[in-house]
């Protein structure tokens, strides 16, 4: 073995030779002093080698910043990990534990029978547009047998909020809450929607008050939510008058 600093001109070298009869290698030679500068690249260090050595850290932590990694290279290679190898790493280290986002899409039919097997009476609502002759994932609604029939207890008020889905292919969190005579929070219905606009509360408003009992929610349960989703009840709205005008 040589050493290629200095581009192949240092001294450095270690001869070996293999001992057939206890079959292993012995040092027979070493010339143990550089004349080369220390180099911190190293040509032969990739994202798939290095998504192999930093797994279990990113199973510990699936958040961990590229720097960190860039941190530990240095520190236990003596190697420079540039800022988007350090990237690839991570993600193709995400992959393997959590498995590829594009194939766990593919399995959201799997994932919305066995709610309905498991969860009977349960409202599972599954929303996919066509592209080229591919569906792609659009919205997916999700109301619970025991979460509906729990919120008799419940009192008639229900919180409506949505926050940002941070993952790779993003979109928003709708989400119904109520609270139980013992102050307790009862989730009631979530969906995961593409954006949050009128377009979207307005099928998951609708949805939900066909849960709740379209007739009664509308006229005996208060809605309440941020100042920021004004506009958007105009739809919750729309929906109250036309159950009142089918109760008349």
């Amino acid at each position: 073995m040589t050493c290629l600093g200095s581009k192949g001109k240092c001294g450095w070298i270690a001869y070996c030779a293999y001992i057939p009869i206890v079959q292993t290698w012995q040092l027979r030679k070493i010339v143990d002093k550089h004349t080369c500068c220390r180099e911190f690249n190293n040509l032969l260090m990739n994202a798939k080698w290095l998504s192999g050595r930093i797994e279990n850290i990113v199973r510990e932590n699936p958040i961990v910043k590229a720097v960190h990694i860039r941190e530990k290279g240095l520190r236990k290679w003596n190697v420079s990990i540039s800022r988007a190898m350090s990237f690839r790493a991570r993600s193709l280290a995400s992959n393997k534990i959590d498995g590829s986002f594009t194939e766990q899409y593919k399995h959201i039919y799997d994932y919305a029978h066995e709610l309905r097997r498991s969860n009977h009476g349960s409202t599972i609502k599954l929303k996919v547009e066509d592209h080229d002759g591919a569906k792609i994932f659009q919205r997916f609604y999700v109301c619970l047998k025991a979460c509906k029939d729990n919120f008799v207890s419940c009192r008639s008020i229900i919180g409506l909020d949505a926050c940002f889905l941070k993952g790779r292919f993003g979109g928003e969190l709708l989400t119904v809450v109520a609270r139980d005579a013992n102050d307790q929070m009862l989730p009631l219905a979530y969906a995961i929607v593409e954006v949050e606009n009128k377009d979207t509360w307005s099928w998951f408003l609708d949805l939900l008050i066909d849960d709740l009992d379209r007739v009664e929610c509308c006229a005996s349960i208060t809605f309440i939510s941020d100042q920021q989703k004004v506009n958007f009840f105009t739809s919750l709205f729309e929906i109250c008058v036309l159950a009142a005008f089918y109760r008349i």
